[in-house]
């Protein structure tokens, strides 16, 4: 798949597939593969990789 090929609304479809499905999605930047991934019933959310918003405690 080219780049040109390779478009934002083409993306947006396989995510919002992903979610409909409860999966998780790993795109490869560079060959421009996708793979939409089942998640485990253990899985993490998508927020859990994140830091907590709100005031930082810098003690």
């Amino acid at each position: 798949m080219s780049r040109g090929a390779f478009r934002q609304a083409d993306l947006e479809r396989i995510l919002q597939a992903a979610k409909k499905a409860g999966a998780v999605v790993q795109v490869h930047l560079r060959t421009l593969q996708v793979k939409i991934l089942p998640a485990s019933d253990g899985a993490l959310s998508v927020n859990d990789g994140f830091a907590p918003d709100g005031k930082e405690n810098w003690n």
